[in-house]
């Protein structure tokens, strides 16, 4: 009798061990990465994989001549975002006022912190402490951005003019991180992503504007413009298996919405095909026209689905193109500008 109760009690222990296992399992399917849940509201969220997108496309680990500026940060921080960044997550605010789009990271990687506070502090024009953080206040052009060195792998950066914006993601690293946390944006479509997606997306797009030239667009590769659908979310994810998978889902608003996005947008893609075909020489882009060869839309009730294969060689130039962009001064997903960007003279 005393043996089957010890195996009893060992069975339900089993047991609870492996519930306990599953839940876990389901909720990091579930949740989205801690960067993305520590940015604050914002009309897009973007987020990328780096150290996991290097790691499967053997990215050359020598970097380039850098540019002016950010040859300084990299030589007086040790940090170089192609080489030494892990993870991005960005929140897109469009709505800031005067017509112009402001951007908050949360950055994960490898760095010296000691080194990055002094390059920081020697560049910045006032340094706020809150929560026993400090906040580097960095003067760009007519901006200001701010960083705030989280933890030893951890910065966040926002060039909204409102600092409270930074405070938020202080604070939400300094509680408990729970896994439906973070912007509504994120724990309401972060579900929707494919598992192991690299790269992927959420955005709302606002209304269609009076004019209809001035309706909301995405630009494909090769600088061609689709409308879409207005008062839509959607969610874009990219997945390497064999190849790259690229998939975007539009939440619209009626099944006629999605009906007349998906007939659009199949009718573009016939003409762009036909054109293509009859090009003489075929001087175009050959990453440009597998992925518009790959794709495929289809409508599911009030959801559009654009699905796509892309090739290797052309993530390479999604992940490359915006840290020029970076170098440039102005902050563009996914890649931080702040500290490369920086230009006052060293006090």
């Amino acid at each position: 009798m005393r043996a089957r109760r010890q195996i009893f009690i060992v069975s339900i222990c089993v047991l609870l061990f492996v519930a306990a296992v599953a839940a876990v399992v389901m909720l990091r399917k579930q949740a989205a990465p801690e960067a993305a849940r520590l940015l604050p509201e914002a009309d897009a969220i973007v987020y990328i994989d780096f150290g996991t997108v290097r790691n499967l496309t053997a990215f050359d680990q020598q970097l380039p001549k850098l540019a002016p500026g950010y040859d300084e940060f990299v030589r007086d921080t040790g940090f170089a975002f192609e080489r030494d960044l892990d993870e991005a997550a960005m929140a897109i605010h469009t709505g800031s006022g005067r017509g112009t789009t402001r951007y908050s990271e949360i950055l994960v990687g490898h760095y010296d912190q000691i080194k990055l506070a002094q390059y920081l502090r020697q560049h910045s024009r006032s340094v706020e402490s809150y929560r026993d953080v400090d906040i580097f206040a960095v003067p760009i052009e007519n901006r200001t951005l701010r960083v705030a060195l989280l933890a030893i792998d951890t910065v966040a950066i926002s060039n909204v003019d409102d600092p409270s914006v930074v405070h938020g993601m202080i604070d939400r690293f300094r509680k408990v991180a729970l896994p439906f946390g973070g912007p509504v944006l994120v724990h309401t479509y972060y579900p929707k992503v494919p598992l192991g997606s690299l790269l992927w997306a959420i955005a709302r797009i606002p209304a269609a504007p009076a004019k209809p030239h001035s309706a909301p667009s995405f630009s494909l590769p090769g600088g061609i413009d689709i409308g879409l659908p207005g008062q839509s979310d959607v969610v874009v994810s990219l997945r390497m298996l064999t190849t790259i998978h690229a998939r975007a889902e539009f939440y619209t608003q009626s099944e006629d919405a999605a009906r007349s996005f998906t007939d659009q947008t199949a009718a573009f893609l016939s003409i762009f095909r036909s054109i293509q075909s009859n090009a003489v020489g075929g001087t175009g882009d050959a990453d440009v026209k597998a992925v518009f060869d790959s794709i495929k839309v289809t409508q599911k009730g009030d959801r559009a689905e654009v699905l796509a294969t892309i090739p290797p060689t052309f993530l390479r130039k999604l992940v490359n193109d915006p840290a020029r962009n970076a170098i440039q001064g102005e902050p563009a997903p996914p890649a931080p500008s702040v500290p490369a960007a920086s230009s006052p003279k060293k006090r």
